[in-house]
């Protein structure tokens, strides 16, 4: 599946050169509360979606930060969708719940626990993860049927964390956006 991946930095260098170096990785520490990555650590994007990669350089890099656009191969056999793919959902719960058999205390692990407890061991055959977040802004929200609670959100916000930064993943990576802007 090829799709389009926004990314945020920082906008410490030259364009060019990031274009050339990224995109950045995030790493996930354990034991900093503020390192925690929602899918472990990686390379990070949203998927095709340039207002998130906005409202995230606002929140952490005090305004001043690139959003670069990169086209993804994300190919079934080594692409864990967590998003789209009920297959993977219900085998990603059927891991979760064997390491919860064994002796190990995983009572409060987050996804990005089990997700880097899996890659140290080496039993996480994947290169790429995509995972929706589910909070809703009202605004996006429409019903099914008037008299039901059912809906439909249509401002997903899909993550996608790449474990590398191969080329056979990431087709290109262009700057789109600097903010603040220039004029």
């Amino acid at each position: 599946m090829k799709i389009i991946g926004h990314h945020t930095c920082s906008s410490n260098g030259l364009i060019t050169e990031i274009e050339k170096q990224g995109p950045f990785a995030s790493t996930h520490i354990d034991e900093d509360q503020k390192k925690h990555k929602f899918l472990g650590s990686g390379f990070y994007f949203w998927d095709n979606n340039v207002n998130m990669a906005h409202a995230h350089g606002q929140k952490n890099y005090k305004r001043k930060y690139f959003i670069f656009e990169a086209e993804l191969n994300l190919l079934d056999d080594w692409f864990l969708d967590l998003a789209g793919n009920r297959i993977d959902m219900i085998r990603f719960q059927e891991i979760m719940s064997k390491l919860k058999e064994i002796d190990i205390n995983t009572q409060n692990w987050t996804l990005a626990h089990f997700i880097e407890f899996l890659k140290s061991k080496e039993k996480f055959p994947y290169r790429a993860i995509r995972a929706i977040d589910t909070s809703i802004d009202p605004k996006d929200v429409v019903k099914f049927v008037s008299d039901r609670s059912n809906f439909i959100n249509l401002n997903p916000i899909f993550i996608i964390c790449l474990l590398d930064k191969e080329q056979d993943i990431i087709l290109s990576f262009k700057h789109i956006k600097t903010f603040p802007s220039n004029g």
